[in-house]
This record gives structure tokens, C-alpha cells and sequence, in this order.
């Protein structure tokens, strides 16, 4: 059974609200006071966790006889894209029925939505984007492609060589030619910068998981383990705070060190609320935050075009009541259709008998 850490499940749900919130408002920039103005740098704990888990997985698995470190990367994002896909196909059929209601959508736009559908947006690939915020689970899926293999190949000269060094350059480079984090989807020459921002953020993950090791095998004291819980909450809520009241793009760099820190104490289970947090509705919690933010970008999208004299405070409103009601729905219409072994299993069925 996988091991859940209810710290890292309940910051989950609080930074996907605090993007929902930002996406609420952004159409208001500039026009009403909105709530996380800068909100989208709470992106950057889900990249950085994702590097996490990715890393702990690859360090985990031992590879099965005459299998090649390429087989294993591919089966581990076979399953990612295996265990998304049924989220992102639900999303994108709530989408195409918001859209024939309102009638502001042809063929040729679902056509030219295939690549963003299974994830391959980021790519390069031109598409309309039906739910333009899955650009984060495309760059994800493709930094990691890219950094499993280096982990199995390289393990200890990965860890003390090519990830710091490749995250100082490349994050260097990045800070020095634009300053900040955001603008996922602009293009750089080779890729979208949202692909190099994933890179770098995973990579930082990834090397917080063998320091988490070491942090886990200390024998601490209870006022050393408050103390962790201190400045790990500290540095989650200064983030959050920041992403209100200070146009924080210029600290962008500075944000993710803190998420980091915040995140390697998280993953430690050194601090005190780890048991608190340890529980069904805190891992229920962490299943909705991935629903909610795939469901409300097709509902923002409606309801600002059907409604286009909407106030920021009632379309925040109906954004999040929204989310949490279908988002909710979403989980257990998932969750049934895993049990009963729905989506890929079923369409090899059609095509291969069993042996």
C-alpha cells in the first residue's frame, strides 16, 4: 500500500486553492483588488514534490533482469500518464459539453486539441488547449522523462554532480534572461519556458529526497521537532502571504528556496503534525486538489462568456463551489472506474485476447 505523508497531502490542497483562487481573479487584474494576484508560484511546490516522489520511486525500484534503464523510464511514465489520463479525459469531456452549450466551439477545435488531451502540449506541439492549465502535467511528464534515466544511470554522481550543477546553470541562465518564473507557454527558441521551469524544479526535488534521508535518521529533540514545524508552516504561509501582497516575480528564485526547505522538512517526518495530519480526510483532500484544478479552467471559461458582466467576488464563488462539488464527484467517479479497470485495460481488451 503506497505510503502517504499528510503534511505534503494537506499542502497539496492549500496551494491548489490558492491557484484556483489566482485563475478566479485573473481575468480582473487591474480592473478589482483579487486574492493571489501572484498566486501562480504555488505551482512551484507541486514540481518541486513531483521531483520528490519521482526520485524516491526511481532510488526505490530495482530494475528486473536484462531490463534497460530506457524500459524502466518508460514504464514509470507509462504509469503516470496511465494513472492521469482518466482525469484529464473527464476534464476534457466537461469541457467539449460547457462549450456546445455555449456554442463557442467547432470540430476543428477538438481536432486541434488531441496533443493537449494525452499530454503533449509542451512539446511543442500547436493545439487550442482545451484546458490550457494542464501545460504543468505535460512539462512534468517531460522534464522526467529526461531525469529518471540520469537517476538510475548516474545515482550517486547524479546527486552530487550533474543535478546541483545542472540546476545552478540552467536556473542561472533562466533568472538572468527573464527574471521570474511565470509565463509558462512562451516560447525560448527550443522549448516553452514552463518546460525548463519544470526541469530545474524536479531536479530540485529530486535532491531534497537523500537529504530527507539524513534528516529522518537524526534523533531530535521535541523542541528541535517544533522548531521544524515552525519554519516548515513559516515558510509555506510566507510564500502564500507574498503571493498576495507583493508583486513577488522578482523573488521568484528566492520563493522556490524557501517552498524547498519547507517541502525537505515536510518529507522528513521530523515534525509534530505529521501524525495530525495523517488521515482518510487529509488524503481525500490531496485527491481533490488534483480534480479541482483540472475541472475549473472548463467552468471559469463558461461562465465568463456566458456571463460577461460577472463580479470577480461572485464568479470566485461560483469557481470554487464548483470545483469542490464536481471535483468531489470527479474522485469517486475515478476512483470506480480504476476498480473496475476502465480507460487502457479496457480498450486492450478490444484489440488483444488474454493468453
Amino acid at each position: 500500500m503506497k505510503k502517504h505523508n499528510g503534511i505534503i497531502s494537506f499542502w497539496k490542497f492549500v496551494f491548489c486553492m490558492v491557484i484556483i483562487i489566482f485563475h478566479a481573479g485573473e481575468y480582473f487584474i487591474g480592473k478589482q483588488d483579487i486574492l493571489f494576484k501572484y498566486g501562480s508560484i504555488a505551482v512551484e511546490f507541486f514540481f518541486v514534490v513531483s521531483g520528490f516522489l519521482m526520485c524516491k520511486s526511481a532510488c526505490a525500484k530495482k530494475r528486473k533482469e536484462k531490463e534497460s534503464i530506457g524500459e524502466e523510464t518508460f514504464h514509470y511514465i507509462y504509469s503516470k500518464f496511465v494513472n492521469l489520463f482518466p482525469y484529464i479525459f473527464i476534464a476534457f469531456v466537461v469541457d467539449f459539453l460547457l462549450r456546445i452549450i455555449a456554442d463557442i466551439s467547432s470540430v476543428k477545435y477538438y481536432i486541434n486539441s488531441i496533443f493537449d488531451l494525452f499530454m503533449l502540449k509542451m512539446a511543442g506541439f500547436k493545439t487550442t488547449g482545451f484546458i490550457g492549465h494542464t501545460w504543468y502535467i505535460s512539462a512534468m511528464l517531460i522534464s522526467m522523462t529526461l531525469i529518471y534515466p540520469q537517476i538510475k544511470k548516474f545515482n550517486k554522481n547524479y546527486f552530487y554532480f550533474i543535478a546541483p550543477i545542472s540546476i545552478i546553470l540552467i536556473g542561472g541562465w533562466l533568472n538572468h534572461n527573464f527574471g521570474n518564473l511565470r509565463e509558462p507557454t512562451l516560447w525560448i527558441g527550443f522549448t516553452y519556458k514552463g518546460v525548463v521551469r519544470a526541469y530545474i524544479e524536479i531536479m530540485i526535488g529530486s535532491l531534497l529526497y537523500p537529504l530527507s534521508l539524513k534528516l529522518k535518521d537524526l534523533k531530535l529533540t521535541n523542541f528541535a521537532k517544533y522548531l521544524l514545524s515552525i519554519i516548515e508552516w513559516g515558510g509555506y504561509i510566507f510564500v502564500i502571504v507574498v503571493s498576495q501582497f507583493l508583486n513577488s516575480t522578482s523573488i521568484d528564485y528566492i520563493l522556490l528556496c524557501i517552498i524547498s526547505i519547507s517541502t525537505l522538512i515536510a518529507f522528513s517526518e521530523q515534525t509534530v503534525e505529521l501524525k495530525l495530519l495523517s488521515n482518510k480526510f487529509v488524503f481525500f483532500l490531496e485527491k481533490l486538489s488534483l480534480t479541482m484544478y483540472l475541472i475549473h479552467i472548463p467552468f471559469r471559461t463558461y461562465f465568463k462568456i456566458t456571463n460577461s458582466d460577472i463580479t470577480y467576488k461572485h464568479e470566485l464563488i461560483f469557481l470554487v463551489s464548483v470545483s469542490l462539488v464536481l471535483g468531489t464527484m470527479m474522485v469517486y467517479i475515478v476512483d470506480y472506474l480504476k476498480q473496475k479497470k476502465y480507460f487502457i485495460p479496457k480498450l486492450k481488451k478490444i484489440f488483444i485476447q488474454n493468453s
